[in-house]
């Protein structure tokens, strides 16, 4: 037998294939709805409806409907029918019946998005109807077909075909996939995921010009719990409450519209910074604004980055108020849990680019390196949105890898770290001091109209002059008073400013730079000296005025701590001081001696030695806080708790060994309290945590109508599960027994904030350790 030579051969395609581009590419049921979404998008839809319907024999199936253009029978056969063709490619878009009604840039191309029916379900029925034709076509997909027999040719299994006159979801086109024979169960759990990745799959941007897009969910079955829920969130927030399970309506509701809950959305005022490349890809175009102010934009030639057009960026900075504030909007999900920088590419997202634990930009192991100098993902959240065909970024056909590696990846990589982290750490770290308060003042946060100047000399003088296009300032940073304290740094960047001053004719740039010149030359002058005096004469002042304060807070803390004998200390501290030691000690050694026996009056002894215990607690710390405490401590609202607690730590009056992590808030948190007794309350905390095995503590404060609230919590061992939660505030019962705790400390805890008329109780629901909240009457 001979063999032919100079022949041509060809492939063959095994029904195979169709798990190879469905099920076992889109292993995530999740991005497999991704994808389906994403067509209705690129099919021109204003709506997309995604329902789960259960049967009464407990059958789902999935339907999503949308009102795009529709598919006629032609374009079926020719296109959805024909395997790994996508009239989205830039090749295919001229030969398409409709693209060019849609002003949309495609969210897809790869021409298998269909077949993530697969991955959903064994069994498909798609109904699709244009706007021109009087009847939907309908074609039911049997997946199960296609694996019987690998042997067999893809071309051979066959899908039904038939017509009926409208569509099950009621528009007058568009197309309805419904899913059954479902692969896996979709709990509440997994639907509240669904809809909380999908608030996350569009961006803000897509629809800026263009259509609206709004999905949908319809869940019958959770509509009961949605109203439940509902109702108590109405109650908690009525009453002015926080609602009790941390709710938020969009993410913890299943049924409704589907919003985004991207950062500005929540309107939370913190620094942000916004950069541009031009959709030339000529210019870059950076603004920068904090705490709702504007700042300052420039614009750029682009120079460095030739690959990179038509992109947009915007990144938050997250100080620890906007943490807060975001948790709390956010039903309790921290910025940690939620994500940080994500990408989309024409209006959707890319995944898996800005999930927790995703480090694209190398932002955390940059930060390792200089953790006081560096921002990491945990304190930035923001978007990178990529427009136009842009073939240079492509997403890798698994879907869940994010971009295939080019050169303008990497180039994306570079402009983000140059032009947006490093800026913005210039900003956050050298100029406003991270956003927190001060440690020489606590109730002071850097404003932009402090550092006017240093804004400018730090940022727009940092471009070269001739690649600067064009400078805008706000006039009310631009016009302040502040001046740049370090003369060197004036006359270093007076040549640069007033050299883009002149090239832009910026108007406040001008003035600004005449006014920096005079403060250089006055600075150079001989009035230096009598700057220097006035400055001497300043602090003098103020020492003399910080003096008198302290003399006032020592007034405050004896006065105003609830012991009766505070009157009969003030002539001999020192001595109270030495002896309550003393005592303290005298006092540990015959409480533990009693402990061991089994005297018929030992409670009584106990209970007695508890309370001298407790008054010498009160004793030695009010010594503590007159002795060392007075010349340090800056409290300003008399009755601020928050106030007190934090310049406590300050003052390194708490105890050593953990470490103290005190939420800052904006709230005033004045109510009624005794110093001492606090002091006493957080010492026999820190100290139960340091047995337990903690090293945070974790202090966090909030208002109610009636109370201030004080949360403890530490990162310890925790309760033992057998423990009874009631007996642990009674005298000489301990969680830490085999630690040395004697069981004095939860019952004193409980003493004190009953005397001042407080309450005190264990989260039971704790697992990372121990937590208690202590209320105080406001």
């Amino acid at each position: 037998m001979m063999t032919k030579t100079n022949d041509t051969l060809s492939f063959r395609v095994s029904a195979g294939l169709k798990n190879l581009i469905g099920r076992d590419l889109i292993s995530d049921k999740y991005i497999a709805v991704f994808e389906l979404v994403k067509n209705s998008y690129d099919a021109g839809a204003s709506k997309v409806e995604i329902s789960y319907l259960v049967s009464d024999e407990g059958a789902g199936k999935i339907i999503i409907s949308d009102n795009g253009s529709g598919m006629t029978y032609n374009d079926i056969i020719q296109k959805w029918l024909f395997v790994a063709y996508s009239e989205k490619k830039p090749q295919n878009r001229s030969k398409s019946t409709y693209r060019e009604e849609i002003k949309r840039e495609v969210a897809g191309a790869k021409g298998v998005g269909r077949f993530s029916c697969d991955r959903l379900g064994a069994s498909l029925q798609l109904i699709t109807k244009t706007k021109k034709e009087i009847q939907a076509h309908v074609v039911d997909v049997n997946w199960s077909r296609f694996e019987l027999d690998d042997t067999k040719e893809f071309i051979e299994i066959p899908v039904d075909y038939s017509k009926i006159n409208q569509l099950p979801s009621g528009f007058s086109n568009g197309t309805t996939l419904i899913v059954t024979d479902l692969r896996e169960t979709w709990d509440r759990d997994a639907l509240l995921k669904l809809k909380r990745s999908l608030m996350k799959l569009i961006s803000p941007d897509a629809d800026k010009g263009e259509l609206p897009f709004d999905i949908k969910m319809v869940v019958p079955s959770e509509k009961e719990t949605d109203e439940k829920l509902l109702e108590d969130y109405k109650k908690d927030k009525k009453k002015g409450e926080n609602s009790k399970k941390k709710i938020n309506p969009d993410r913890d509701i299943v049924n409704g519209k589907i919003k985004n809950d991207i950062f500005e959305k929540l309107n939370i005022k913190t620094t942000n910074i916004e950069v541009n490349i031009s959709e030339d890809g000529r210019s870059i175009t950076s603004t920068l604004s904090d705490r709702g102010k504007y700042i300052f934009t420039v614009k750029e030639k682009n120079r460095k980055y030739g690959l990179l057009k038509n992109i947009h960026i915007s990144v938050f900075y997250l100080n620890q108020s906007a943490k807060v504030n975001f948790t709390r909007q956010m039903g309790g999900v921290t910025p940690k849990n939620y994500g940080s920088v994500f990408i989309y590419k024409n209006g959707f997202r890319i995944n898996p680019y800005g999930e927790p634990g995703q480090d694209f930009f190398g932002i955390d192991q940059r930060k390792a390196q200089g953790w006081k100098r560096f921002l990491g993902t945990r304190e930035i959240m923001g978007r990178i949105s990529i427009k136009g065909d842009n073939e240079q970024f492509v997403e890798t056909t698994s879907r869940a890898h994010g971009f295939i590696q080019t050169p303008a990846v990497d180039m994306l990589a570079e402009l983000f770290v140059e032009k947006v982290l490093k800026v913005l750490e210039k900003y956050v770290v050298h100029l406003i001091n991270w956003g927190e308060p001060l440690k020489s003042n606590h109730n002071h946060i850097i404003s932009p109209e402090e550092i006017g100047n240093e804004i400018v000399s730090q940022f727009i003088t940092s471009i070269n002059t001739d690649d600067i296009l064009s400078v805008e300032c706000n006039p009310e940073i631009l016009n302040s008073d502040t001046l740049v304290k370090e003369p060197d740094s004036i006359t270093s960047s007076l040549k640069k400013l007033e050299s883009v001053a002149e090239k832009t004719q910026d108007e406040g740039l001008l003035k600004l730079a005449q006014n920096v010149k005079k403060r250089t030359e006055a600075i150079l002058s001989d009035n230096i000296k009598l700057e220097e005096d006035n400055a001497a004469k300043e602090k003098e002042l103020e020492q003399v005025r910080q003096e008198s304060e302290v003399r006032k807070k020592q007034v405050y803390f004896l006065s105003g701590a609830a012991n009766q004998n505070v009157t009969n200390l003030l002539g001999g501290f020192h001595t109270v001081y030495t002896l309550t030691d003393a005592i303290k000690g005298n006092i540990n050694f015959l409480r533990e001696e009693l402990s061991k026996g089994k005297a018929a009056n030992e409670e009584t002894i106990l209970m007695v030695i508890g309370e001298i215990y407790q008054a010498n607690e009160k004793a030695h710390k009010l010594s503590d806080l007159a002795i060392h405490g007075n010349q340090t401590l800056k409290q300003d609202g008399s009755n601020s708790i928050y106030d007190f607690i934090r310049q406590y730590i300050d003052a390194d009056l708490a105890i050593k060994g953990i470490e103290y992590l005190l939420t800052p808030d904006d709230g005033g948190f004045n109510c009624k309290f005794d110093a001492s007794s606090i002091g006493v309350i957080l010492d026999n905390i820190s100290s139960n945590s340091i047995k337990a095995g903690a090293t945070k503590l974790y202090i966090s404060l909030r208002e109610t109508q009636k109370y201030v609230e004080i949360t403890f919590a530490d990162n310890g061992i925790g309760l033992d599960k057998d423990i009874d939660i009631d007996m642990l505030f009674e005298w000489g019962v301990s969680n830490n027994f085999s630690k040395k705790g004697f069981g004095i400390g939860l019952y004193h805890i409980k003493q004190l904030v009953e005397e001042m008329k407080g309450t005190v109780t264990i989260d039971t629901t704790y697992r990372d350790g121990f937590r208690l909240v202590v209320k105080l009457r406001r």
